[in-house]
């Protein structure tokens, strides 16, 4: 029922004037008709008959009936919702949430329909505007005047990430509530709130799925797996690609239902290493932020490794065994600086300059680029570990045996103690400049050598020295990396703002892309991406029934005020022609 909206006193004035004329209208009486009879004898019964049945009362039961089934029915169309209080201020809550970002058939979006709307609702109104949306991203505060809400419509925007949730509302009545939303966000809307929905069916097609490993039978062969989901209602023809670096590129083109989920695989050995991107694209996708996704792909050629050793079988057999490790054995005697490789291994020796790449040295002396100091132990007692340690993973530490060590004390800050005891560090380790590891004892002088742990640790500690930078997986939004006064840089290597916060840095991934965190301490990589189904669902609506930009419902199961009256001026009638009609009042 489209009630008239009107102010208070003209709602009054038109239940009052109503009243007045049923009143009025019962106290016209009927012009008499004269009429020529023959005998006034019927005429004089009727009359006693009917003062004695008649009586004042009567009257005013019928005037009561007629004022209630009147009053009822000007109250309903002034609409009772909004009558008898202040309606000289309007709410409009905007929902930024991310679907609203959605492209409709006409170029615009879902956003930029709803920001006309709420345009519309505050010229209409002509009141004090209050500007809520349900991001909690408002750039006012309060009722304001409709020029300045208009200009601050200006300065809302739709959120690239994040959960909408209703926003709070002042407390005292006096308003009316206009909620303008896709009706894909789930959050609470007003009781008795008019929602204005701007839906329209789109197309989508997301990557929700993207993961690179190693093939478990070849680790220098690498496989990606991506899921890919088609949130439309139609089926779509969808071509999937992935690309890294400038010369790799793999592509397949998939047909999917609507609704549909899809998992495909992709042999990327020809990769070497770097940034994988992963794009789904079909015609007419209105969601571009769920069409690309990144990964980070390890290096995974043979690795060239040099041994510096006088002669030790078992260290080099042990590595040796490690997949994907091609092995060069030279003597301290015949190393130069300057050598080529993608890792050193020193037993018994260290280099006066520290090497070109990442280093393992077991028990080497007293170096001038590493830092602390050596100590000699006999049967050293180990105390603790870093558990969880990459380079320390599968070891039995627990079971170390060795007649004598070497143990690292005076450890500076940024130099990670991973293996200690209660006279120094056993194995410590460093990022700062190239990677290294420095271990203080020999295999050979110890029970490692005899266990599966040294092929272990040798691995583990060769695929720290040879790695890559740390990386981090995430969703948009805030991020923490565990990174003092980072520098952080985007994809395309434009800074990104970041706050410091102790020993961390804060800053805001937006898009997907893989942002790199600079530090003193060290670099990470942040890989983030927009992977949940959920978040591609844009139409999954609350309103996919309701022509956009035009629907108009109340979020409320009780029946409205106007119903209520209507149905009780019926009621009324009802008993008015029961008691009158058909004369049961007799």
């Amino acid at each position: 029922m489209n009630a008239l909206v009107l102010s208070p006193f003209l709602g009054y004035a038109v239940i009052a004037i109503t009243a007045l004329l049923i009143v009025l209208l019962h106290l016209l009486r009927p012009r008499a008709l004269r009429r020529a009879v023959s005998s006034t004898v019927l005429w004089a019964e009727a009359l006693r008959q009917r003062s004695k049945y008649h009586a004042p009362w009567r009257w005013l039961v019928s005037l009561l009936l007629c004022l209630l089934v009147g009053v009822a029915l000007a109250w309903a169309l002034v609409r009772p919702e909004g009558f008898g209080s202040d309606q000289s201020k309007v709410v409009v809550v905007l929902d930024n949430s991310p679907s609203m970002a959605a492209r409709t058939r006409d170029g615009t979006s879902r956003w930029q329909n709803a920001l006309a709307k709420a345009r519309s609702i505050i010229d209409a109104n002509s009141v004090d505007v209050m500007l809520v949306d349900t991001m909690g991203s408002a750039p006012v505060d309060g009722f304001v005047r409709p020029a300045r809400a208009l200009e601050a419509l200006e300065r809302f925007e739709v959120s690239s990430h994040g959960t909408a949730r209703s926003p709070v509302l002042p407390q005292a009545g006096g308003f009316d509530v206009h909620v303008i939303t896709d009706g894909v966000a789930r959050f609470g809307v007003t009781d008795g709130a008019i929602v204005h929905s701007v839906f329209e069916p789109a197309v989508n097609v997301a990557i929700t799925g993207l993961q690179v490993r190693p093939f478990p039978a070849d680790p220098l062969r690498v496989e990606a797996f991506v899921q890919v989901y088609n949130a439309s209602t139609q089926a779509q023809r969808v071509r999937l690609s992935l690309r890294g670096g400038d010369r790799f590129s793999v592509a397949q083109e998939l047909q999917m239902n609507g609704g549909e989920l899809i998992d495909a695989s992709f042999d990327i050995s020809d990769f070497d290493a770097g940034v994988l991107a992963a794009a789904a694209l079909a015609q007419g996708d209105a969601f571009a932020q769920d069409d690309i996704a990144f990964a980070m792909v390890a290096p995974h050629r043979v690795r060239e490794v040099v041994l510096v050793t006088e002669r030790n079988a078992r260290l080099e057999d042990a590595i040796r065994s490690l997949p994907g490790i091609r092995l060069r054995v030279t003597t301290p005697a015949a190393w130069r600086n300057g050598m080529s490789a993608d890792a050193f291994v020193f037993d018994g020796f260290a280099p006066e300059q520290a090497p070109a790449r990442g280093a393992l040295l077991f028990r080497p002396g007293a170096v001038s680029w590493l830092p602390g100091k050596w100590r000699t132990v006999n049967d050293p007692v180990i105390t603790g570990w870093q558990r969880g340690n990459a380079v320390l993973d599968g070891v039995a530490w627990q079971q170390f045996r060795a007649e004598r060590v070497s143990l690292l004390t005076g450890l500076p800050a940024g130099v990670s103690e991973l293996v200690s005891t209660a006279n120094g560090a056993l194995v410590a380790a460093g990022a700062s400049g190239n990677r290294w590891i420095v271990a203080g004892f020999s295999p050979q002088d110890s029970n490692l050598s005899v266990q599966p742990g040294l092929p272990v640790f040798l691995g583990n500690a060769l695929h720290w020295l040879v790695g890559t930078d740390p990386v981090m997986s995430t969703g948009l939004g805030s991020v923490h990396v565990p990174l003092p006064q980072a520098r952080v840089l985007d994809g395309a290597g434009k800074i990104v703002r970041t706050h410091a916060l102790g020993e961390a840095t804060l800053f805001d991934a937006t898009r997907p892309d893989v942002y790199t965190a600079n530090a003193a301490d060290g670099k990470v990589r942040i890989v983030a991406n927009v992977l949940d189904p959920r978040d591609a669902d844009i139409n999954a609506s609350r309103f996919e029934n309701a022509h956009p930009d035009s629907a108009r419902v109340t979020n409320t199961a009780r029946i409205e005020p106007w119903i209520a009256l209507v149905a009780f001026a019926l009621i009324v009638m009802l008993v008015e022609w029961l008691a009158w009609a058909r004369r049961f009042s007799r």
